[in-house]
């Protein structure tokens, strides 16, 4: 080797130290991998110790889905297929479990309580295990998730045994034990997959999101068949069977993950997160977006069965119609949501794009019955499902604003970082998930479906407006930071304010 290359890496390697130092926080601008120095667009993580160990250059590999390693690929095919199973478990039982349950003595309200405890457990475990995931290890906590989902479904199934009060309580007790089991592989699933690719991590949830609605999809009509097929017992059985053997193959092509490293088992900072402004109006889009999508299963089949006579058959295709479009849509919205310049545009786009969706579903009275723009027909309510299906492009860039703000912050870019977020950003999703049905079927037992549609889309108007002023003063803060440190740089005076 010449004196040159010795010299140059000798550099290398003092950059790689000084940049892991406490006093230098570990973030660089470049394109370059010391060691087990992991680079992105604006930031790097550093491991002082394997670092010296090994002392050599080498180019990242995994940094985006273009360069991914087969073991990576692997891992996120596993994930995506879990994701299915999972999505496909939680939906199953839509077509033929209401009934069932108040066949053996559950009231509606019962009911409506065994469905909504899956998200309020859903929201207090989220945090919880997105705090813990790096201590507890995300890979045992997929694997484990996996396996509690897989066997909740499966004892799901004996509940054919029990009646009244039993049945109830043991409902009750099994939906929460699931919804923990979800709540782990999901937060777990995520922080794993933002570990991998730190720079895609948009295209890779955009691509996830396949995997999610086709589950959804396919869930109820895989488990109205089986239930015809072999009664209450066998949908459960067959989907906590496919979750169990997911879990193996899981466990079998997933590797050990950073975690696993001495150092690395630590929790991540929640408090810490929540303090920032940015992350607040983040998770407030999450709650907006998720109660979005959720709002109208309570009320539109009785909507549209009671106005225009529709088939449950016919009522179910135009359900299935909102999810394919999304389905279809979502890597698109990944592959923009990964450009900064990009992210808030189509968040804000994609609020004022679901409040126009709204008002056409119904339609609201707004444009029926004093504009008298728009007829009761039932073609406008098609449309606007297809509106909203294109405006649920705003959740897919949550992901990349979040860690964008956790980046600005000074946050390490490391497992329990991604876990923490993980975490954060489920919970939020079932806050919605919990508060969208709630109030929709308030409001329409008391104004109808159409005054209700109206009231959501007012209240995306509304957050989207508290957004944009946001996004402008953190424009301006973000501008007057830049000119003051370039005066620095320059040596020129500050102005004072």
């Amino acid at each position: 080797m010449s004196q040159k290359s010795r010299h140059s890496d000798t550099e290398s390697l003092a950059r790689a130290q000084t940049v892991s130092s406490p006093e230098n926080p570990a973030h660089v601008q470049g394109q370059e991998t010391y060691g087990i120095v992991t680079v992105e667009e604006d930031a790097v993580s550093v491991n002082d110790t394997e670092t010296q160990a090994e002392g050599v250059i080498r180019t990242s590999t995994r940094l985006s889905l273009r360069n991914a390693s087969k073991i990576e690929i692997l891992t996120f095919v596993s994930i995506g297929v879990v994701n299915f199973a999972g999505f496909a478990t939680y939906s199953i039982i839509s077509p033929f479990f209401p009934n069932e349950a108040i066949q053996r003595g559950a009231s509606q309200t019962v009911v409506g309580v065994i469905f909504g405890c899956y998200a309020v457990i859903a929201f207090l475990s989220g945090t919880v295990f997105g705090k813990y995931v790096a201590v507890i290890g995300s890979r045992f906590m997929l694997i484990m998730g996996i396996f509690v989902t897989g066997c909740a479904s499966i004892l799901f199934g004996f509940l054919d045994y029990m009646e009244g009060t039993t049945f109830v309580v043991f409902c009750i007790a099994i939906r929460t034990t699931e919804a923990l089991g979800v709540s782990a592989y999901a937060t777990a699933s995520t922080t794993i997959l933002t570990h991998a690719f730190p720079n895609d991590v948009a295209k890779v949830m955009g691509i996830l999101e396949i995997f999610t609605g086709v589950g959804m999809m396919a869930g109820p009509p895989i488990g109205g068949l089986l239930y015809k097929i072999g009664g209450f017992r066998l949908p459960f059985l067959s989907m906590g069977g496919l979750m169990l053997s997911c879990g193996v193959i899981v466990w079998i092509l997933v590797p050990p993950q950073a975690d696993e490293r001495e150092g690395e088992q630590k929790s991540g900072q929640l408090w810490k997160l929540l303090k920032i402004p940015t992350v607040i109006l983040t998770c407030g889009i999450v709650v907006v977006m998720a109660a979005a999508m959720s709002y109208l299963d309570p009320i539109l089949q009785p909507f549209l069965e009671d106005q225009f006579s529709l088939s449950p058959t016919t009522i179910g295709l135009i359900f299935l119609l909102r999810s394919a479009v999304y389905t279809l849509l979502a890597p698109l919205w990944g592959w923009l949501a990964d450009k900064k310049s990009a992210s808030r545009i189509m968040t804000s786009g994609g609020m004022v794009t679901f409040a126009v969706s709204c008002v056409l579903i119904g339609p609201s009275p707004l444009l029926t019955e004093y504009a008298h723009v728009l007829p009761k027909s039932l073609w406008v309510i098609i449309v606007g499902q297809v509106v909203m299906a294109v405006a649920f492009g705003a959740y897919v860039p949550v992901y990349n604003e979040l860690l964008w703000a956790t980046r600005d912050a000074g946050f390490e870019e490391n497992i329990a970082t991604y876990g923490v977020v993980s975490g954060l950003i489920y919970s939020c999703f079932a806050i919605g998930e919990f508060v969208g049905p709630t109030v929709s079927s308030a409001l329409a037992q008391q104004f109808g479906l159409p005054w209700t549609s109206t009231a959501f889309g007012g209240l995306a108007l509304f957050y989207t407006a508290v957004m944009v002023v946001f996004y402008v003063y953190d424009s301006c803060k973000r501008s007057k930071r830049k000119s003051i440190r370039q005066s620095s740089e320059e040596g020129k005076p500050l102005l004072q304010c």
